[in-house]
């Protein structure tokens, strides 16, 4: 009796642990996609692009807007989660546009979290928030990561060489 009270007392304190666990497991993608993004975007504002009707020199900035990818409420919709893993399915299509494809962002597998890209302003006013928000254990409740970034408060149209470094991750129900 004294050994099934022990090991009922583990399991109460394991379990709870083990899913806490587990969902952090899944956070992580977040943090290491949103780094991916990060460079991509610090990288897309320190080349130089031309206007392709013009020909002149555009001046520096992040790329356009990108809505959720995938698109969907979350990554438990059955419309991207075909196999009911709680996660999205591989769709390497879903990242077929400008922005992703600027920011040199795909992912070919399964994963937890939907993304999104949102900037504006060019030079000195150059920002962005890139954003994973998902949905861990299907219970309707999000968690969110955003990191974001603003432009060199130095950039000239020749010269668009840093971006501020004072990026930090924001977290909201880390691991809901």
């Amino acid at each position: 009796m004294v050994a099934v009270a022990i090991i009922a007392i583990l399991a109460v304190t394991a379990v709870p642990q083990f899913t806490k666990y587990m969902r952090g497991a899944k956070a992580a993608e977040a943090t290491m996609f949103l780094d991916g993004i990060r460079k991509g975007a610090s990288g897309y504002y320190a080349i130089p692009h031309t206007d392709v009707l013009t020909g002149k020199r555009k001046p520096c900035q992040f790329p356009v807007k990108a809505n959720p990818t995938p698109a969907a409420a979350s990554c438990c919709a059955d419309a991207v989660d075909t196999d009911n893993d709680e996660r999205c399915d591989a769709n390497p299509s879903n990242w077929d546009n400008t922005t992703w494809a600027a920011l040199r962002f795909g992912i070919k597998d399964a994963h937890f979290f939907q993304y999104t890209f949102d900037s504006s302003g060019t030079l000195a006013k150059a920002r962005y928030v890139a954003g994973a928000h998902a949905d861990l254990d299907c219970d309707g409740l999000m968690s969110t990561y955003e990191i974001g970034m603003t432009g060199d408060p130095e950039a000239t149209e020749s010269d668009c060489d840093a971006v501020s470094s004072g990026a930090a991750l924001f977290r909201d129900n880390e691991t809901e």
